[in-house]
């Protein structure tokens, strides 16, 4: 039985990804995760396809996406900008 994934990041737009802009994660419905979301995963027998439950505790707001690359600077994640919409994070942080 998998345990669950309970991790609080720092939600930034896809644009502020370093390199060249992304406009497959934009358009898709999977975000960017750092390389330690990959770890613990791995050590909590996960199922795949891996779908994750992405809350706003603040505004009661919930959405659900995948994730397309374990890439991401500790602590941060990189969402497409209509993920931010649904979750009403007025202002991503930049």
């Amino acid at each position: 039985m998998p345990r669950p994934f309970n991790t609080q990041y720092r939600c930034y737009s896809v644009s502020m990804l370093p390199g060249q802009e992304r406009l497959d994660v934009e358009k898709g419905g999977k975000i960017i995760m750092p390389p330690s979301a990959l770890d613990q995963l791995t050590r909590l027998n996960i199922v795949y396809p891996m779908l994750f439950k992405l809350t706003n505790p603040r505004e009661g707001r919930i959405t659900h996406c995948g994730v397309l690359e374990f890439v991401a600077d500790e602590g941060k994640i990189y969402l497409p900008y209509w993920v931010s919409l649904i979750l009403h994070i007025h202002k991503i942080s930049t």
